[in-house]
């Protein structure tokens, strides 16, 4: 039981990095959207979306890249609610 008491903690140690990234990323988002809107550019950029997702292509495996895709189009488009 030790092991897996083990192997929860480092997923709980994950999960609390993940949330932190996450939160960090938004905040950043809002930095954007304040120069956006001060430079008159669009929330959308086709461009950069499709460049965040082939940098997330490359750092997944095949095996889980559906996945994580979803996870990252959920991102970028909350992304663009909190630039709105």
């Amino acid at each position: 039981m030790n092991k897996l008491r083990d192997y929860r903690k480092k997923i709980d140690l994950i999960d609390k990095k993940i949330v932190k990234l996450i939160v960090i990323r938004f905040k950043l988002i809002k930095k954007i959207a304040v120069y956006k809107k001060k430079n008159k550019i669009k929330i959308t950029d086709k461009k950069r979306e499709m460049q965040v997702i082939k940098n997330i292509k490359k750092h997944s495996s095949k095996s889980n890249q559906k996945f994580v895709m979803s996870i990252f189009k959920n991102i970028v488009d909350y992304s663009k609610k909190i630039q709105k």
